[in-house]
């Protein structure tokens, strides 16, 4: 018999959530961990869901989180319950407190789910096989993350107009018509939404930008050695050359994350960017972040398209009744990021 209870989320649960999310930091070499106005916030972006708490008396152990939503799949709208932020005080893992959390998630928000998913980062080989084991995926899909470095003001090569998040994310669904897992769109949801743009003329190619900053905020904790050497060298020849930013320990990462991206070439998405680029260097971010598939064709235009950038491999993890193949083309919901 377990000696912790499982009980639902109140505010008056947010500070010892925050206490222990300070606790469960990410990555390996490079370390992180997120802060939050508070623990609730990034759940509220969707119209269904739970956030259950897990404690050993009076102490606050874990906590996990899970958002009902509907999704249209092989021809047929699908309910998919997504399951995140799920945290377990270091001093108390291998006990069974993470896969109670989430049996208990699964009863109660799930037990109509035609399917359950989850996004894990995929260089934790650690934290990967551990979902695996527990949460036995039927499917799982490779990701790439692009992190690209903002740190010089690029030469924008066409000219380029805002739009709403609506119309790009239209004009990306005319470019990506067999894509399945796709949810239904709500503006008003995408609490985190910057601007949206698109390039003017022959050159077609936009996306829709997004900021975690008042959501769920990077923080730096260590960073390896080769990174520290960088930082120096780039601060000692700052007025020589440009590097890409380098955060210190304890720094908020000010990143974008780039969403609805869809560019008709090569030189298309080299031209948005820049104008991405541009607009996230006036603003003072460091980074963009774009998450494809590994099957996107968009992927290897990335690489194609000459911009320095760094990856590193994300997947997508998912069972039940009905579930996305591995060769299916599968829609990100960038709120799930």
């Amino acid at each position: 018999m377990s000696d912790f209870e499982i009980s639902s989320y109140s505010p008056q649960d947010d500070a010892d959530a925050l206490a222990l999310e300070a606790q469960c930091v990410q990555g390996t070499s490079l370390r992180l961990k997120f802060r939050r106005p508070n623990f609730g916030a990034r759940s509220e972006l969707y119209e269904n869901h739970r956030i259950y708490c897990a404690r050993r008396g009076a102490e606050l152990i874990g906590i996990i989180a899970g958002a009902l939503k509907d999704v249209k799949l092989h021809g047929t709208t699908v309910r998919a319950l997504y399951i995140y932020d799920l945290r377990v005080h270091p001093a108390h893992r291998r006990m069974g407190v993470g896969k109670r959390l989430t049996d208990v998630l699964i009863k109660d928000l799930g037990r109509d789910a035609d399917c359950l998913y989850t996004l894990i980062n995929g260089e934790n080989n650690k934290a990967l096989a551990l979902a695996c084991r527990n949460f036995a995926p039927q499917a799982v899909i490779p990701l790439t993350y692009c992190l690209i470095p903002v740190y010089k003001k690029r030469k924008e090569q066409a000219n380029w107009k805002s739009e709403t998040a609506k119309n790009v994310h239209d004009a990306f669904l005319k470019r990506k018509k067999s894509l399945e897992f796709l949810s239904v769109f709500n503006e008003v949801k995408l609490a985190g939404h910057v601007m949206s743009l698109e390039l003017k003329g022959q050159a077609r190619a936009g996306c829709s930008i997004w900021t975690n900053e008042e959501l769920l905020a990077e923080q730096v904790t260590r960073i390896p050695f080769r990174l520290k050497v960088v930082r120096v060298l780039s601060r000692l020849l700052k007025p020589v050359i440009k590097f890409p930013h380098i955060p210190a320990k304890d720094e908020i990462m000010p990143s974008w994350f780039l969403f609805d991206l869809h560019a008709e070439d090569v030189r298309s998405l080299r031209s948005l960017l820049a104008a991405v680029n541009n607009q996230a260097l006036a603003r003072g971010r460091t980074y963009l972040y774009i998450l494809f598939q590994d099957t996107d064709p968009l992927l290897q235009q990335m690489r194609d398209a000459g911009l320095r950038h760094f990856t590193f491999p994300y997947r997508f993890l998912a069972r039940g009744r009905a579930f996305p193949r591995k060769s299916d083309c599968i829609y990100i919901d960038i709120r799930d990021l």
